[in-house]
């Protein structure tokens, strides 16, 4: 018997299916741990016994993390507890506790890192968990922070990425205790990562436990251990890190230079020690001055207990300074470049000591301290009441009573948050209609009754995400996505059947991964429960499974277009949409609301979708667009830039960043269109149908304005046609009200929409409208705010001859304020309750 290639290609297929995760499982290193951090989770018992620490990533066993560990070491009630230690580098365990039988090491990210990750009942970290980490309901984690912050964080940075800070937003969230030195930090933290509202844990203001090491130093310990003489003064240099990779040796260089200036200029009676990163450490020593450098391994707050004077920057170790009353001094040289990058929450100014931006200026504050102390005693002593208010050497003792005993305090407390809470995912951010759409949404919401989070890959920083994501009500919050599934191989395998076939038949509905969905959404979003949870964009597989087997107590996803048409468009020679509609419709039912943005789009939806629903008459609805008007009228009366041409007798209109185009003269007709340039807007329909206006009326002109796959073929039929001169292309602009505003009649084309934003737009600004006869544009202009004409080139045509010889079209007036009014009650009532 022969074996049709056909065959041959199928096997081929099934073979790739089963061998291409399973490769991945032995080759990928990270994807094998996070199939291991996944099974644990789902397989492996909480061990009630076992308290996990993390201290800077596994880089110490320092800060926080190791106050707390002191403590319960030795404490008789905690003997039977097993205390594991996540360490990179084994040189950083300290001696006294390698011999404990009750105290186990294990290396960061390995394997035994990641199951005690999964099943101890305490996690006690001071930075975040790697970005697989997925808190359990029995667990208990406790985040102490490493610092009051001075610098600028999350999105407060003035020059930062746009999704920096996803890592922390999640561990913030999934924390049971956010453990504070006061209550600024608590607030700044969680404000700063664009967590505060969302943040369902409780603060826990009673000072760093790492706040007590400073009062329990065995000094003489201390300063045996760096071979100190007892009469010496110290004089600790701590300034934040400010290399980059590549450049470490230039920044070591400077700091080497510095510390030796200060030590030859401060004289025999101190010492200067730097406490610096580890590059930097790295460095000194290579260069044989690594007694000049405190130690990683010795813990800053016990260093802190034998320092005489402290010099340091934007660092958050003055704080913890500060209840010494010893004098502190920053020396903050690059502050002007520092401030414009980074920026600080507290003015410079402000701060309780000298500020120094040169050397010869830290040298006379040394020499002139007692002078300097009683300059500054006022703002000491404020921040000393702001700040240090639980520095009393009993914080470690308070966190071990509520978090590990639960008995009541005052010093707890909750974010208190009625609103109802959306998670909506927007799409992709880029130039369309569905961005146009959700802006508006986003800018009309009422957000005293409603907290509205955004959730995102995170991972494009494309220049229209970016301007687009500028325009949204700074009310909006944004959870990113970092890394990726926490996943067992057989869900891997089911996954991809999904996205093979779908999950149409009783056989696949079984096979869905329900948890893997589930699992991914409670690790993105930190275990936050929303209310809400909308799939606005409808045309990513992703999210759809996420939003439609989260737990909401209602799910909608929206359907912004013609979805049996959506599915069928072909874009230079292939389907966009087809693979990934094909399994987006199956898990409709997965959703309490399938929302279309138009009635008669509902109404055609239903008839080609319905078959799939078991319940369409109640799930499937309709919500209208929301617009903007304000920003609609306000846009179109901006200024506009002439710059005039030296070969031709018109000016031309310069917006950024767009192309340069002759502007609409009043002696012409101009058309215009706003659009995709891609197949569903057949342009090149309306660019054959204006070639006779154009012939026959010299001064008539079609703008076409937007961007898309078909730019080129469209400018070449433009040029077959001969009509370069007549059919201005404009490329994608930032405001297009401008050039809408100036122009005479608006046509679209479109051979399937859901309900075209640009039309509410251009009857915002009262412009007569022509549009082809298809439900989702007939939707807006089908009550007579506009002429309909028959889909096809001749209709077109005659449309727009129509207006030439009339020059208008009769149309009642649009009255935008109560549209706007009836679409955000419809939001309301058909998705928020």
């Amino acid at each position: 018997m022969m074996i049709s290639k056909r065959h041959i290609t199928t096997a081929k297929k099934k073979l790739y299916f089963i061998l291409r995760p399973l490769k991945r499982f032995l080759v990928d290193t990270e994807f094998r741990k996070r199939a291991m951090y996944a099974k644990y989770t789902e397989k492996k018992p909480v061990n009630n016994r076992i308290i996990f620490y993390e201290a800077y990533h596994g880089q110490s066993m320092t800060g926080n993390p190791y106050a707390v560990f002191k403590y319960l070491i030795d404490h008789n009630d905690y003997q039977n507890c097993l205390h594991v230690w996540a360490i990179a580098d084994k040189s950083q365990i300290q001696d006294d506790y390698k011999t404990r039988r009750n105290v186990i090491f294990v290396k960061y990210r390995s394997a035994a890192y990641i199951k005690c990750l999964a099943v101890a009942k305490y996690l006690i970290n001071d930075t975040t968990f790697p970005y697989y980490f997925h808190k359990r309901k029995e667990q208990i984690y406790a985040n102490i922070w490493h610092g009051t912050p001075l610098k600028k964080m999350g999105i407060d940075i003035p020059v930062r990425g746009l999704s920096d800070h996803k890592n922390i937003q999640k561990n913030f969230l999934f924390s049971n205790y956010m453990v504070s030195p006061n209550r600024f930090t608590a607030e700044t933290l969680l404000k700063s990562h664009d967590v505060y509202s969302l943040y369902n844990g409780s603060i826990l203001d009673t000072g760093y436990p790492r706040g007590d090491l400073m009062y329990q130093a065995d000094q003489q310990k201390i300063k045996a251990l760096l071979s100190i003489p007892e009469e010496k003064k110290i004089i600790l240099y701590a300034p934040t890190w400010r290399g980059r990779l590549g450049e470490e040796v230039n920044e070591s260089e400077a700091l080497l230079q510095s510390v030796q200036e200060i030590q030859q200029q401060a004289g025999e009676n101190y010492i200067v020690l730097l406490k610096s990163h580890y590059y930097a450490y790295k460095f000194f020593n290579q260069n044989q001055m690594g007694h000049l450098c405190v130690p990683n391994k010795l813990d800053t707050n016990e260093l802190l207990s034998i320092v005489d004077m402290l010099i340091t920057d934007y660092s958050s170790i003055f704080f913890e300074y500060l209840p010494t009353k010893k004098p502190v001094i920053f020396f903050t040289y690059d502050d002007a470049d520092y401030l414009k990058e980074r920026g600080t929450y507290i003015p410079l100014e402000a701060l309780p000591g000298p500020v120094c931006r040169t050397l010869e200026e830290v040298i006379h504050a040394i020499q002139h301290s007692d002078e300097e102390k009683e300059q500054y005693a006022a703002k000491y002593q404020h921040f000393l009441q702001t700040y240090c208010y639980n520095d009393d050497g009993l914080a470690t003792q308070r966190f071990i009573e509520t978090v590990f005993q639960g008995k009541p305090t005052p010093h707890l407390s909750k974010i208190k948050n009625d609103k109802t809470k959306i998670l909506l995912y927007p799409g992709g951010f880029l130039n369309n209609g569905i961005t146009s759409s959700v802006i508006n949404l986003l800018n009309a919401i009422d957000y005293n009754q409603y907290d509205v989070t955004l959730i995102d890959y995170g991972n494009n920083t494309k220049e229209e995400k970016q301007s687009n994501l500028s325009k949204i009500n700074k009310n909006v919050k944004h959870l990113f996505r970092v890394g990726s599934w926490n996943a067992t191989l057989s869900e891997w395998y089911r996954h991809n059947l999904v996205l093979q076939r779908g999950a149409y038949s009783r056989f696949m509905q079984r096979v869905l991964p329900e948890q893997m969905y589930k699992r991914e959404l409670e690790r993105i979003t930190g275990g936050t429960e929303f209310d809400i949870g909308i799939d606005f964009s409808g045309y990513s597989p992703f999210w759809t499974s996420l939003i439609g087997f989260g737990s909401f107590k209602k799910k909608s996803i929206f359907l912004h277009n013609d979805m049996g048409m959506e599915i069928q468009k072909k874009v230079l020679d292939r389907y966009p949409h087809r693979k990934n509609l094909k399994v987006i419709f199956s898990l409709y039912d997965q959703f309490d609301k399938v929302i279309s943005v138009s009635k008669l789009t509902n109404e055609q939806n239903r008839r080609q979708l319905s078959h799939i629903l078991k319940a369409p008459q109640e799930k499937m609805d309709f919500v209208m667009n929301s617009i903007d008007y304000n920003k609609i009228l306000s846009l179109k009366q901006q200024a506009f830039q002439y710059e005039f041409g030296e070969e031709h007798d018109f000016t031309f209109l310069q917006l950024p960043k767009a192309r340069q185009y002759p502007t609409p003269h009043a002696q012409d007709i101009n058309f215009i269109n706003i659009g995709r340039l891609g197949p569903e807007k057949d342009q090149k329909k309306l660019i054959s149908a204006f070639a006779p206006i154009a012939g026959n009326h010299s001064n008539a002109k079609l703008y076409i304005v937007g961007d898309g796959d078909l730019r080129e073929q469209l400018i070449d039929h433009t040029r077959k046609l001969g009509l370069e001169d007549q059919v201005i292309f404009t490329g994608q602009l930032e405001n297009p009200y401008l050039l809408l505003d100036q122009c005479d009649c608006f046509v679209l084309s479109s051979n399937h929409e859901g309900q075209p934003m640009v039309l509410l737009e251009a009857l915002v600004l009262r412009k007569p409208i022509i549009v082809t006869d298809i439900p989702g544009s007939r939707s807006v202009v089908g009550d007579g705010y506009g002429m309909v004409v028959d889909n096809s080139i001749e209709g077109l045509r005659a449309g727009m001859e129509h207006f030439i010889q009339e020059r208008r079209i009769d149309a009642q007036k649009f009255d935008y304020k109560k549209y706007s009014e009836d679409a955000l009650a419809m939001f309301y009532e058909k998705v928020c309750k």
